[in-house]
């Protein structure tokens, strides 16, 4: 079993960390949860690869995720208030995971894993 060391990224640090995060995991397959004590935890995403994610600081902070990169599998999210965000990294490469908290106390934790690409289509839902 692999343990994960946690680092937080501080705020004037997200915009830069989220595109260079995104470019070298576009692709990766995603599992995306929403925790919270009001909503429990919710599965939004599963299986699918991830397009980007940004950050904006300007007057009202957020951060967007997108994965899916198909009409059939597209998935926006878009976080208001983001307060934290903490990358988590594998002693192993390839399993990655980024939390991202805001005020409210809400946490959205994304889970990425890499496959060979001969691997990928497996593990993607099918396409209607």
């Amino acid at each position: 079993m692999s343990t994960m060391s946690t680092k937080e990224i501080p705020r004037e640090q997200w915009i830069r960390f989220f595109d260079d995060f995104s470019k070298k995991h576009q692709g990766w397959i995603v599992n995306w949860e929403v925790l919270g004590r009001d909503i429990g935890d919710q599965e939004k995403t599963n299986r699918l690869p991830l397009v980007g994610i940004s950050a904006d600081k300007g007057s009202k902070p957020r951060i967007d995720i997108i994965v899916g990169g198909r009409p059939d599998a597209h998935v926006t999210q878009i976080i208001e208030t983001p307060k934290h965000v903490r990358f988590k990294e594998p002693d192993q490469p390839g399993h990655e995971a980024i939390e991202v908290e805001t005020e409210d106390g809400r946490v959205t934790l994304i889970t990425f894993w890499h496959f060979d690409p001969e691997q990928k289509e497996h593990l993607l839902p099918p396409k209607n």
